[in-house]
């Protein structure tokens, strides 16, 4: 049994089926979603139905909500939030399900996004999509921290964290700036290589292998 993490999908299908297959992912392993998985990207509700059909199939997933499923919920019922979520690659998610209007996207789609977990911990390993407030007396609370947070280094505590390490997203990070965060052995790791993203050292998924805290990077050869 292995066990499996990848951030910011954002409509990328494809790849992410690729890295799922660079892995060979086995029933017995598990695979951790860190959020983003829709929106910006082509392929939004392409990505949720590989989440399903590997559900339907067995396989374990374990789903932590990013800042852009939050902007979809959020927009539900309030017409300036969903302004806001268009504007930030909500308008492909709405693309992705033939549809303009956000009340068409079906039921079990908005039930997944509700069910994500705001965090996952495992051993050592803390998981979430953008960061955590160390600085808060009740860090897993800070809900707006663990969706959006960037700068974490100001709310850093290493008497909290102790020996354990946050892996997160939600900040697109060059492969060399990723792969220089494992080197070092440091204890916050972004996997976030920018999936949605043209710019030269980004568009790949970055899928980590906890056992051994090993990487790929996999991007269609199209892109």
């Amino acid at each position: 049994m292995s066990v499996y993490v990848i951030s910011d999908i954002h409509g990328c299908n494809t790849n992410f089926r690729l890295a799922l297959k660079a892995v060979r992912l086995r029933k017995t392993d598990t695979l951790i979603l860190l959020g983003d998985l829709i929106d910006r990207g082509n392929e939004s509700k392409e990505v949720i139905d590989t989440v399903f059909l590997l559900e339907e199939h067995g396989f374990n997933i374990i789903s932590i909500i990013g800042n852009h499923e939050e902007m979809l919920l959020n927009s539900l019922d309030d017409f300036t939030n969903q302004v806001n979520w268009l504007r930030n690659g909500g308008d492909k998610t709405l693309e992705s399900f033939s549809t303009s209007e956000i009340s068409r996207i079906p039921k079990e789609y908005i039930d997944y996004l509700k069910s994500m977990k705001t965090y996952h911990t495992w051993d050592k390993y803390i998981f979430v999509h953008a960061g955590i407030n160390m600085l808060d007396p009740n860090p897993f609370e800070d809900e707006k921290s663990l969706l959006w947070l960037r700068d974490w280094k100001k709310l850093y505590d290493k008497d909290w964290l102790g020996d354990r390490i946050v892996i997160h997203g939600h900040t697109p990070t060059t492969r060399e700036a990723i792969e220089t965060q494992f080197k070092e052995k440091q204890n916050v790791l972004c996997i976030d290589n920018g999936a949605f993203m043209s710019k030269e050292n980004y568009g790949s998924i970055c899928i980590l292998k906890l056992d051994d805290l090993s990487l790929k990077f996999v991007r269609d050869g199209s892109n």
